[in-house]
């Protein structure tokens, strides 16, 4: 059973997750449709480092990087250990 801080962390970094996707333009956000379900059902699924990873990845790939987009991303990182 996963610990009271654990927990906390966890809905840390899937706050901070959503706030970065939250940041994506619209026009990103409608060109990438589908990645961004495949992001929404790692975070179903708990799945926070293949979160985190995708988003940066849809990020990268649209070039879209700003910083309402990277701070939450590298929060959410460093929140995970990966910082």
């Amino acid at each position: 059973m996963a610990s009271p801080e654990l927990i906390q962390s966890w809905a840390r970094t899937e706050a901070l997750l959503r706030e970065a996707r939250a940041a994506l333009p619209d026009a990103v956000a409608v060109t990438l449709r589908k990645d961004l379900e495949q992001f929404e059902e790692f975070l179903e699924h708990n799945e926070l480092g293949l979160a985190l990873d995708y988003l940066q990845g849809i990020v990268e790939e649209a070039n879209c990087a700003t910083p309402s987009l990277t701070r939450p991303l590298r929060m959410a990182a460093e929140n995970m250990g990966r910082g």
